[in-house]
């Protein structure tokens, strides 16, 4: 039966943007847990455990590759069953296994916890579902929508970090992770069941104003009006693809490698823990503050300037910290690579949303979320190689910065493709 059309005036409130705050939620609590949460870990498991920087590094990074190889299939999962189905056993899979981190007295049982349950768990309940319900819910302000879902990324950064690092030193690592861990599952399994819809449709907003324009309302997972998800092949061939998706790794992948290394190089030249741990903070709303405005400017002005912007201030950020040591260029750093991921999310999720499609979107994604996490694990391994082998992190802000300018060049040489989605 055809949806009849609602009208504006009996449906003031568009039910999508309840949809955005629940999938940011659960966004912010994965983010905050992992990311964010990554350097306040570093010191205590070097006490407790006698390893090397580089290696006290690495828990988030087995994370990420685990992320990097389900990704594709998580994204698929998105795009074929039900949100409702596969929030809450991601949040139930994310905080068993965070739970048996805590418990376990064995390095390689941890890795192992984080190569897999705490992967997938991640990627069904942070960014990349939050971007694929943006998509599916917006057309007229996908971009906005995009933006303030990015915005959750950095949520965790001023939320949770602080609360956690707060219970780190009240309870100890270990009983943080797991108080932390229930409550994630609490607060997104019941946002999961009470607030979240598939698709307009299942509201009766198929019709709706924002949704005017789109092709079609996004089929149900699995629906018959579902396009059939691109191959592999199509996808990596296709410079739709590459150039938001260069961008976004080498963006997002070296801002996490400047995250870990922020408290720890800031201690190392005088600042205070607490002083050291508010870079984070300065980066975190740096990023949603971005985000937000990218998101709008996406939707009035050319994307790929907006990827262009990400990739000078990101190669700015690098090249500040390899010329000064002074606690005000750490601060503009941080701040810098903020706005530099504050451009790159919602720009590149948005471009490839165009692209593709919002009922393709969690397919192709999913393949770009494995390039970042790629990157991510490549950048962060590295900056905490050269720490323990050169006894400084310098060579590595220059390495970094010659990366992020070759980026640069590929954005400014070769446009994204683009196409009416």
């Amino acid at each position: 039966m055809k949806e009849s059309a609602v009208p504006v005036s009996v449906t003031p409130f568009y039910y999508g943007w309840a949809i955005l705050a629940a999938t940011a939620v659960s966004e912010l609590l994965a983010q905050g847990a992992t990311s964010y949460a990554a350097g306040l870990f570093v010191l205590p498991l070097q006490a407790e455990f006698h390893i090397s920087r580089a290696l006290a590094n690495t828990p988030v990074l087995i994370m990420f590759l685990g992320g990097a190889l389900v990704s594709p299939a998580v994204g698929k999962a998105l795009d074929r069953f039900s949100i409702r189905l596969v929030l809450p056993l991601g949040a139930v899979l994310f905080s068993l296994a965070l739970v048996g981190i805590a418990l376990s007295q064995s390095l390689l049982a941890m890795a192992a916890l984080l190569f897999l349950p705490t992967a997938i768990g991640f990627m069904c309940i942070g960014p990349l579902t939050t971007s694929a319900m943006a998509s599916r819910w917006f057309y007229r302000h996908r971009g906005l929508a995009l933006g303030l879902a990015a915005v959750a990324t950095s949520g965790g950064g001023f939320t949770v970090v602080p609360l956690l690092s707060r219970a780190i030193q009240q309870y100890g690592w270990r009983s943080a992770l797991i108080y932390e861990a229930l409550i994630i599952a609490a607060i997104i399994v019941v946002l999961a069941l009470l607030v979240l819809r598939d698709k307009p449709s299942d509201m009766g907003l198929g019709n709706h104003p924002e949704n005017q324009g789109r092709e079609s309302d996004p089929a149900r997972p699995g629906g018959a009006l579902a396009m059939p998800a691109p191959r592999w092949h199509e996808i990596l061939a296709s410079r739709a693809f590459w150039i938001p998706t260069i961008v976004l790794a080498m963006v997002s992948g070296t801002s996490q490698a400047l995250v870990i290394t922020l408290v720890p190089y800031g201690v190392s030249l005088g600042l205070a823990a607490p002083s050291a741990a508010a870079m984070i903070s300065a980066f975190a709303i740096a990023a949603a503050v971005t985000k937000v405005s990218a998101g709008v400017l996406a939707d009035h002005i050319s994307q790929r300037m907006l990827l262009i912007a990400a990739a000078a201030l990101m190669t700015l950020s690098w090249l500040t910290l390899s010329l000064s040591q002074a606690h005000a260029a750490l601060y503009a750093s941080a701040c810098m690579a903020g706005v530099a991921l504050g451009c790159a999310l919602p720009t590149a999720a948005a471009l490839i949303a165009g692209y593709y499609g919002p009922t393709r979107f969690g397919a192709v994604m999913g393949w770009t979320y494995s390039f970042l996490g790629i990157i991510t694990i490549a950048s962060s391994i590295s900056i905490g190689f050269i720490f323990d082998r050169l006894g400084g992190y310098h060579p590595a802000f220059l390495i970094f910065s010659t990366l992020l300018a070759l980026v640069l060049a590929v954005t400014l040489l070769f446009p994204p493709a683009r196409k009416a989605a």
